[in-house]
């Protein structure tokens, strides 16, 4: 059971059918409702009406519980076309680590559905369950991760990036719109899409949300001052494409971000859990300088000077200042969107030029991909620097469609003082799909890398990250993109905070606390974790990799792969 400071961080959850009910055409809160930025004492409430081009008065109420008999706060707003009809509350002055409900009502009397939402916990805290989820391409199937996930009992939602997708290209379901997004309201229209889906609805009005973009809300492998998918003659000016992305994202996703002097979306902020955690909520994309040539990375590697920031300058100095300050807490963990450990696989000579053709780098026979911090060698080793040696800082990384566990790269005398955990996909098609050999093999030749102590390439799901103030345990759920009555326990690995920080097995999961009267069941009736169900297996098993030619076909197809991620 999740404790904080004595009382009970589980609540009962929601009247059965609230968060679940599909799209209702005739509703004017079709796009049902969420909460997102939990503090100590507050959340962020949202809604959204369509747009008529008058404003429309809606009234918002907060209870302390599910039948409203205890209202603690509410009041009036007002949705407008420029905002696209989105509304955003902020909620203030609630009591820390607990459970609330929410909903709106319009002029006519109309209720929308009820949410539930949680501030976080204040003070001493005995454990704390964060999921993150990434990656949730629509045309590539459906979001029954997004289902599975909501009938958990979490207390914090991590969106690490790709919530939607800039193409526009066909799948198993038809994008709207279907061309590239580009302007204002092409952002919209998708964002529109996506929220109507009836699962992405029931997560978000089960559980808090803290989201971050990746590169597919921009475009693909942006940087500051533009993106390898983006033609200025095609697509406009960058700078444009920019800000309509930024504002539609703080519509439809809205966050206690802020503005730069220059008027550009900062999405970087801590998010404070009493006296056991901080989340560092970092932008690894929008900020950053343009990732290096190979010849400019190899010559950095030759010990010349390496100027880049993957961060940019205000964010970088803010995270380091965090990272450094005597008083952080036992815990911080790094939201961030890309690989932060090393990965660096020797190339044979006869795949080289292919592995440079699809975007990476090859320096001394070791190929590189720049798109990710082993673009910024420099800006990563400050980072691991200011981590220092007291350990307890995590990294919870998104984008690569597929799960991992590196320990370090920081490390002290005693071994590593830090580790990364990346979440597998909600519905963008996996690693493994877009290997042209077997997936095992590559495992295979990821098996021989010292500080990776976990890789699944083939599953989509999220990551449960439970801590409490001495150990971590994390859990990597699969689900099938269409069914979320699949959901199965995958592999668990756990750790100390105070160094080393190695990772070891763990064979069964954590239980989750008994269902309260009314949570939500799938429609064939399973409960969200069937019981007695024994965990699944723990990785890619492993063939014989034979020949020089195999191993190189192998590598070329992983890093193929990881660099076509989508």
């Amino acid at each position: 059971m999740l404790k904080a400071g004595g009382a009970l961080l589980v609540a009962p959850a929601l009247p059965r059918g609230a968060a679940r009910a599909p799209r209702q055409a005739t509703s004017p809160f079709a796009w049902g409702v969420a909460s997102f930025d939990p503090t100590h004492d507050g959340v962020l409430l949202w809604t959204r009406i369509e747009p008529t081009g008058r404003p429309a008065p809606l009234r918002w109420e907060l209870a302390a519980d599910e039948g409203f008999t205890n209202l603690r706060a509410g009041g009036d707003t007002t949705a407008t076309e420029d905002a696209d009809g989105c509304v955003t509350v902020e909620v203030t002055g609630l009591e820390p680590g607990r459970t609330w409900w929410y909903r709106f009502r319009d002029a006519d009397g109309v209720e929308s559905p009820i949410g539930r939402t949680r501030t976080l916990p204040a003070g001493p805290v005995e454990r704390l369950r964060v999921a993150s989820v990434s990656c949730a391409r629509y045309a590539d199937g459906g979001f029954a991760v997004y289902r599975a996930l909501a009938d958990r009992e979490v207390d914090l939602v991590l969106h690490l990036g790709d919530y939607i997708y800039e193409d526009g290209g066909a799948g198993a379901r038809a994008q709207d719109p279907p061309s590239t997004l580009v302007r204002l309201e092409d952002y919209r229209r998708r964002y529109a899409q996506h929220r109507e889906d009836p699962d992405l609805q029931a997560l978000h009005a089960r559980h808090p949300m803290v989201a971050v973009w990746d590169d597919h809300e921009l475009a693909g492998n942006a940087w500051r001052d533009g993106a390898e998918a983006h033609d200025d003659a095609e697509h406009g000016p960058w700078r444009e494409r920019v800000a309509a992305a930024a504002r539609a994202r703080e519509e439809w996703l809205p966050g206690r971000t802020r503005r730069t002097a220059g008027d550009r979306l900062a999405p970087w902020r801590a998010v404070e859990i009493g006296e056991l955690a901080e989340i560092l909520v970092l932008d690894a994309r929008s900020h950053r300088d343009e990732p290096p040539t190979e010849d400019e990375l190899a010559a950095v590697r030759a010990g010349g000077q390496d100027d880049r920031s993957i961060l940019g300058p205000e964010q970088e100095a803010w995270l380091l200042e965090r990272l450094r300050r005597p008083d952080r807490p036992p815990w911080v963990l790094l939201a961030n969107q890309v690989v932060f450990h090393p990965m660096e696989l020797s190339v044979p000579g006869l795949v080289a030029d292919r592995i440079r053709a699809e975007g990476f780098v090859v320096v001394d026979g070791t190929a590189l991909n720049p798109d990710q911090w082993d673009g910024y060698p420099a800006a990563r080793d400050r980072v691991v620097e200011a981590i220092g040696e007291r350990g307890g800082v995590i990294v919870l990384t998104g984008d690569v469609h597929s799960s991992w566990a590196w320990e370090g790269p920081a490390r002290t005398d005693a071994g590593p003082a830090m580790i990364e955990l990346v979440t597998p996909a909600v519905s963008s098609t996996t690693l493994a799909d877009r290997l042209p050999v077997p997936a095992g093999a590559v495992q295979a030749i990821l098996g021989d890398i010292d500080e990776l102590a976990y890789a699944e390439l083939g599953e989509h799901g999220y990551l449960l990250v439970d801590l409490g103030p001495d150990d971590v345990q994390a859990e990597w759920w699969h689900v099938d993109r269409d069914d979320p009555g699949s959901q199965r326990f995958g592999a668990g690995r756990r750790a100390d905070r105070i160094p080393p920080m190695t990772l070891t097995v763990a064979e069964e999961p954590l239980e989750d606390p008994a269902p309260a009267e009314g949570t939500p069941v799938h429609d064939d009736g399973r409960p969200p974790v069937p019981e007695g169900e024994a965990p699944g297996g723990d990785g890619i098993p492993l063939p014989v990799v034979g020949g020089g030619a195999a191993i190189a076909a192998a590598v070329a197809a992983a890093l193929v792969a990881v660099r076509r991620r989508r």
